[in-house]
């Protein structure tokens, strides 16, 4: 790999990076294999090294292109990703170019075949299965849940950590022009997230889930299937008063904030509480 002269600024290594990333690839191409990766700040992994996008516009088209993948994304959806409703007289050229130049750093170092190519209304990138870090969380979790309904719940848990694993930030972070998919893709690791959680209550593993809520909760305070989760998950560790305390607390909340009140499937987790029903009934209360 050559290497970056001390002398450059953080902002000439970030330039350089890509290139140097791609070198290194072929050094070894026949052991390399690429990711790209987008349950986090956009970005593309060689085993040995990564690809630095040199601005907001590479990194939104590459990100538009890989949420597309082996889809043909128009360039007027580019164009959209890139600069919203404001795109300057020359948005097309400017988009032909920075295309031109992912070209150059995606080329596959194993047979050398582009992985964007050009169709008649915009470009497609061409991905293999497992490679879209996206695509292989959604894959987990259909195994996960397929797991969940034979009842094979330690297999569905560890499927479901294994999706989770796959998040390294937020989704597509710093392409605004993504943020409905975003906001998609943050709902559906969440979902995943309550999903794994209520089978480890039913595995009995309340202590370890208890902690993970606090924080949970404290990130996403108006999500009342959590909050559930956690009631159960104090209820199991011995804790009743502390369960029907974040009981009183959500209906506080939802009152203050939405202007509701909790929803029948909570007060029947409350009402469970205060019943004594046993735990293994009580993970299996909250719907998934």
């Amino acid at each position: 790999m050559l290497a970056i002269p001390t002398i450059f600024t953080v902002t000439a290594i970030v330039e350089v990076i890509p290139l140097v990333a791609v070198e290194g690839v072929r050094a070894n191409s026949h052991e390399e294999s690429i990711k790209f990766l987008l349950l986090g700040p956009p970005e593309v992994r060689w085993r040995c090294g990564r690809v630095w996008f040199r601005g907001h516009r590479q990194r939104a088209v590459y990100a538009a292109l890989a949420m597309g993948a082996n889809r043909v994304v128009s360039i007027d959806r580019l164009v959209d990703v890139v600069w919203g409703d404001r795109p300057p007289p020359t948005a097309q050229v400017q988009i032909q170019k920075v295309v031109s130049e992912l070209r150059r750093l995606l080329i596959d170092p194993a047979d050398e075949n582009e992985r964007i190519v050009t169709a008649y209304s915009g470009y497609m990138l061409r991905a293999e299965p497992g490679e879209i870090d996206a695509e292989v969380f959604k894959h987990e979790v259909r195994l996960a849940s397929s797991a969940a309904t034979r009842r094979r719940m330690s297999e569905a848990a560890t499927h479901f950590r294994a999706a989770l694993s796959h998040w390294f930030g937020q989704a597509l972070d710093g392409v605004p022009g993504l943020a409905a998919d975003a906001i998609h893709l943050e709902e559906q690791r969440l979902a995943a997230l309550e999903d794994c959680i209520r089978t480890e209550l039913q595995l009995g593993r309340e202590g370890k889930v208890a902690p993970e809520l606090e924080q949970l909760i404290t990130a996403h305070p108006l999500r009342e299937r959590l909050r559930m989760l956690h009631m159960v998950a104090l209820c199991n560790c011995g804790r009743r008063a502390e369960a029907l305390r974040v009981y009183h607390d959500t209906r506080r909340v939802l009152r203050e904030e939405l202007g509701i009140e909790p929803s029948s499937e909570l007060r029947d987790v409350e009402q469970a509480v205060l019943s004594g029903a046993p735990a293994v009934q009580l993970a299996f209360m909250v719907a998934r």
